[in-house]
């Protein structure tokens, strides 16, 4: 019933039952900790101010932020998107997100927004420490000093992630590892992108709206 439920869901929105078998199976699969999942993770580009992208279907975001906006390194996300036929769909697998072909209301559209933010504003979503220029995310290293707000988004998005077949709420392969599970069944491994996520209140600065296809094949 649960796949039943959920491949009805897909046929609705014109995705592929395989999509959809692919991402339930990731949900479990990253949930999972194995010593494999401890891996180099890609580092921010230096300076104060670093740029950011953010794949969404609600507009440009507000400046200051109102809310907490999973972000990554442009050109790294252009690297797995690029030269592939369906945009949406690569980056909705390499982020670890459900295949979803058209947003959730006809007024919206997908874009990748990119802006300019201060470094500070960035952490890791990593229980073994949320510093934004780690170099991995190990969970025995576990630092004595914790930032509160990024512990509470970490506890909320584990106690969200992981689950399956709860009618109307999809989980997410959430990792904790600080990279993104890719469920693209052709991609060589699950690493996806580093994620880093920008605090509330955060001040936007050169911000540029892409459509999808635009942003993965920018030259």
């Amino acid at each position: 019933m649960r796949f039943e439920r959920l491949f009805l869901a897909l046929a609705l929105l014109g995705c592929s039952p395989d999509h959809g078998q692919h991402y339930e199976g990731s949900i479990r699969q990253a949930a999972v900790r194995t010593p494999g999942a401890v891996v180099p993770l890609h580092p921010l580009p230096p300076g104060a101010a670093v740029t950011m992208s953010h794949f969404t279907e609600w507009g440009v975001p507000a400046t200051p932020t109102t809310r907490y906006a999973w972000v990554s390194v442009p050109a790294q996300l252009q690297a797995l998107c690029r030269g592939k036929p369906d945009a949406v769909l690569a980056i909705q697998q390499v982020l670890g997100l459900p295949p979803q072909p058209s947003p959730s209301r006809p007024d919206h559209r997908w874009q990748v927004v990119t802006f300019q933010v201060p470094r500070s504003a960035l952490f890791r979503p990593c229980p073994g420490g949320t510093d934004p220029d780690a170099t991995q995310c190990h969970p025995s290293q576990v630092p004595t000093e914790l930032d509160p707000e990024a512990t509470r988004f970490l506890l909320e998005q584990m106690w969200s992630s992981w689950r399956s077949g709860f009618h109307g709420q999809p989980g997410y392969p959430f990792t904790g590892m600080g990279w993104s599970y890719n469920w693209d069944p052709a991609a060589p491994h699950p690493v996806g992108i580093s994620e880093y996520v920008l605090k509330r209140g955060t001040p936007l600065a050169q911000m540029q709206v892409a459509t999808p296809e635009a942003f993965c094949n920018a030259p």
